[in-house]
């Protein structure tokens, strides 16, 4: 069990952060897919590891992946042969009668069928038998002195690493559906961070009072919780907004050709491990997440949650068109 956590750390973290392309039958190492399904024909090999984000797996007899298999948000189906582990987070495991898995099958919110002649060589681990062992041993720093004990701190490191790709999942499913009012919140938290910063801490100051009035009438309860979820909700979608500004930057970066919502998926993703990363640093650390949702926040009301672009006119400042517009009056008037 004790390779379980090093299974998950590792092989979802090393394959997300160094994504590479590859191609059926070895010429390249790992392949990295982002809301598109896969298919390794019969005869075929993947010669390394397999991450999906967002997408469906299908290996048909006889063909075989060397690595690990890691999808999140994905069903796979099985007639092949994986080298090491299958990691599933959120999806459905079919192994049919010639599938084979030389390491482990992991499981976190999925289902596992298993045909006649399926092998599993490996262990296969779920949410249910997937906890800290007593015989742990933490190698590293002593957090005792933080209020934490190494099993605490393993525990901990899972469930972060869980939330970081539930976010990313979400993500990507609200920028399938909701592309233009994520674009949106994200531009105007971009251009202007104070005023959206500001607007949020306004709004984080003024929310305990509105509480307050709401509940001290008994009627207006449901309004309360109603005032609440739109609050959470918020914080949400403003998040998911800034995680696709950073997914999409990276892929300028890089040169990728990425779906929007795969950059969502991806920026979320490494945006939430810094921000929720921070929240590990004692005392401090809860500062960057209170500022992220400010910003969120502030990027939702500054675009009335994302139904409308947000333009920046300062003070005695006029657009084209309304120049135009007092130039024909003056000439009206002119001629009157």
């Amino acid at each position: 069990m004790k390779r379980k956590f090093a299974v998950l750390s590792f092989v979802l973290l090393v394959t997300f952060a160094f994504p590479s392309t590859a191609m059926a039958g070895g010429l390249y190492d790992g392949k990295v897919i982002f809301g598109t399904n896969f298919t390794l024909e019969s005869g075929e090999t993947l010669d390394g590891e397999l991450l999906v984000f967002g997408g469906n797996v299908i290996l048909e007899p006889e063909s075989r992946i060397t690595g690990d298999v890691v999808l999140f948000g994905g069903n796979i189906t099985s007639d092949g042969e994986i080298g090491g582990d299958l990691a599933v987070l959120g999806g459905y495991v079919q192994l049919n009668s010639h599938a084979v898995v030389q390491g482990d099958v992991i499981l976190l919110g999925g289902e596992l069928q298993k045909e006649e002649g399926a092998r599993v060589l490996g262990e296969q681990v779920s949410e249910r038998s997937f906890n800290v062992p007593f015989d742990f041993q933490w190698v590293g720093p002593d957090f005792r002195w933080a209020g934490f004990s190494p099993v605490s701190v393993a525990g901990q490191g899972l469930w972060f690493l869980f939330r970081c790709f539930m976010l990313a999942a979400l993500a990507m499913l609200v920028v399938l559906f909701l592309p233009e009012p994520t674009r949106r919140i994200a531009s105007a938290v971009v251009e202007q961070p104070l005023l959206a910063g500001g607007l949020g801490l306004l709004t984080a100051i003024l929310t305990p009072f509105v509480l307050f009035f709401l509940v001290i009438f008994i009627i207006t309860i449901p309004v309360a919780l109603l005032y609440v979820f739109v609050v959470v909700l918020a914080v949400l979608l403003g998040w998911i907004s800034i995680g696709l500004e950073v997914g999409h930057r990276m892929a300028e970066i890089f040169k990728w050709d990425l779906h929007p919502a795969a950059s969502a998926g991806l920026g979320t993703f490494l945006f939430s491990v810094v921000v929720l990363g921070i929240g590990f640093i004692p005392c401090v650390g809860w500062t960057a997440q209170v500022f992220v949702s400010f910003l969120a926040t502030g990027g939702i009301l500054l675009t009335r949650f994302g139904s409308q672009s947000y333009t920046f006119k300062p003070a005695g400042a006029s657009t084209g068109a309304l120049e135009t517009l007092d130039a024909s009056e003056a000439g009206e008037k002119e001629e009157e």
